[in-house]
């Protein structure tokens, strides 16, 4: 009897580790079947981002499609099917993708990126915003994922945001060029110029091979007033790049001149625009300021003359011919060419025509 039931629970024992073998090989056996397929699915997908990039977008997607109708997509081949959809326009479609890729893999940085570019393109600037916000938590040392995000702050009016978001990337990315100059741009949105020269040379100390910031940091310092900075700058890009600079750069640099109160020097390029472009009347401008400064009155009248025959209401001109004849024992004359500079932007410049106006209104009531 001991026997028969010693035989019994060998038997069991047998089946049991029959069935907890057969249990194991059955798992041993989906576990390799799942490596093959995602080694299967990620040798597809760089074959398909091979075809991708060499601008074959119908062979990728033909390359792509086998492991798209998988039971489980891969998520890569997700995303790269997503911006092969967005580089056809088919937008809707896009979306769906990179929205499985983002389902299955919640923590994919990329997958989140290219769902915002996705919603970006189609108008969506919360979602976007979302997504791209998403990216930077995910993999907070990738430039791109900030950037984008600043690109949606700033589209949304959010620029203050814009800013602290470029600050703190650029705390995590001290070495990244790119987050220095556009967090440089968006200071300038703020008018916050002396700042925005500083990281527009931070930019171009770590990537001085990329010149691109250097105008903006030209410009960053005229609008700060740091003008014997900005001037020698603005001075390289006209003798380096003398076809691409633009005029803009010539007379930006004669108003730093004129400023630094080398005057000859602003006249001479302040007439190199007038001869270049007779009709060009902010460089006629700067020529009647530097008559002025030289008390060359007769010359600066002419030149601002000049200027009203073609632009009768151009504030700057009007002011500056109103105080010509003010001073030239006309106040009567002047009053109404001040009163037209009188709509000037608010600030230093339309505080002074204000009281030139009023300096000229008595004056003109006690000439006969």
């Amino acid at each position: 009897m001991r026997v028969k039931r010693a035989l019994i629970a060998a038997a069991v024992i047998a089946a049991i580790l029959a069935a907890g073998c057969d249990d194991y090989m059955a798992r041993k056996r989906d576990e390799a079947h799942q490596r093959w397929a995602k080694s299967r699915a990620d040798m597809v997908t760089t074959l398909a981002k091979r075809s991708y990039e060499n601008g074959n977008f119908s062979r990728a997607r033909e390359q792509l499609d086998p492991v798209l109708r998988a039971a489980e997509p891969y998520p890569p081949a997700c995303v790269l099917a997503a911006r092969i959809a967005t580089d056809q326009g088919r937008l809707d479609e896009a979306r769906d993708l990179a929205r499985t890729a983002v389902d299955i893999k919640p923590d994919d940085a990329e997958a989140h990126y290219v769902l915002g570019t996705i919603e970006q393109a189609l108008g969506h600037r919360a979602e976007a915003l979302s997504a791209f916000a998403e990216a930077a938590r995910l993999v907070p040392t990738d430039p791109r994922f900030p950037l984008a995000e600043a690109e949606m702050l700033v589209a949304g009016g959010r620029v203050a945001d814009a800013v602290a978001s470029l600050s703190a990337a650029s705390d995590r990315m001290p070495g990244a060029a790119e987050i220095h100059a556009a967090l440089a741009d968006v200071l300038v949105r703020e008018g916050r110029h002396r700042e925005a020269a500083d990281r527009y040379r931070v930019a171009l100390r770590l990537n001085p091979e990329n010149t691109a910031p250097t105008q903006r940091l030209a410009v960053a310092l005229f609008r700060a007033g740091a003008y014997a900075e900005a001037e020698p700058i603005l001075g390289e890009l006209d003798a380096s790049e003398p076809d691409t600079a633009g005029a803009w750069v010539r007379l930006m640099r004669a108003d730093c001149l004129l400023a630094l109160d080398r005057v000859d020097e602003a006249r001479r390029l302040y007439q190199q625009g007038v001869d270049a472009a007779p009709d060009d009347m902010p460089a006629r401008i700067g020529l009647a300021r530097c008559d002025i400064l030289a008390e060359r009155l007769p010359e600066a009248q002419r030149s601002l003359e000049e200027v009203l025959v073609r632009q009768p209401r151009h504030p700057e001109a009007n002011g500056l011919l109103g105080y010509v004849l003010m001073v030239t024992g006309r106040p009567g004359e002047a009053v109404p060419h001040l009163k037209l500079a009188v709509h000037t932007p608010a600030g230093r410049s339309r505080e002074t025509i204000e009281q030139w106006l009023a300096y000229a209104e008595q004056a003109a009531t006690r000439t006969p």
